[in-house]
């Protein structure tokens, strides 16, 4: 005769655990919820003095009610540059460039700059972007010189060839950059 071993008698105790154990968090719930302060009770004026004069207040700046932002619309420039020149001849090239789209430009200030630069391998049209960038805060510093900028190489382009993504800054105040 085969002993037959049930486990009918240890299941509802099993069951039993898990609803002590929600209980316990049900609980342990209620007693945090009631360990918080009051809120505090709005002061009142005291009776017979009356009530305040309301002073006036100073208008706030159009700067602090305006959010600032990046268009999500880009300015897109493209031109050629000689990728050998030396940095004052690439400034000269740069400020030439820019200047035939200062009406899209002026006064603007750029929140984000990429820049796509083809120059041979990836490292030098990297490179050569990273030239552009610094030669067009140095031409336009009221439009760059706070930009973030991102360099990158543009395998589809031909050497030499400069593309840049402009995001301008828009609404909010433009930041002061000291000359």
């Amino acid at each position: 005769m085969a002993l037959v071993i049930s486990r009918r008698g240890s299941a509802p105790s099993l069951l039993l655990a898990g609803w002590l154990f929600a209980d316990l968090l049900l609980g342990l719930t209620i007693i945090m919820l009631g360990a918080q302060a009051p809120p505090p009770i709005p002061a009142k004026p005291l009776a017979g003095k009356g009530t305040a004069s309301p002073s006036p207040s100073p208008s706030p700046s159009p700067c602090v009610t305006r959010a600032a932002g990046v268009a999500a619309k880009p300015t897109k420039i493209s031109f050629r540059v000689n990728s050998g020149a030396s940095d004052k001849e690439l400034l000269g090239t740069v400020r030439r460039e820019l200047l035939k789209h200062r009406k899209r430009l002026a006064g603007r200030h750029a929140g984000m700059v990429l820049t796509f630069g083809a120059s041979g391998g990836a490292g030098e049209g990297v490179h050569l972007a990273t030239r552009v960038n610094a030669a067009a805060s140095k031409a336009f510093p009221n439009i760059f010189q706070t930009a973030a900028t991102r360099n990158f190489h543009d395998l589809a382009a031909p050497s030499g060839s400069i593309s840049m993504e402009i995001y301008f800054v828009s609404g909010g105040c433009s930041p002061i950059t000291e000359s």
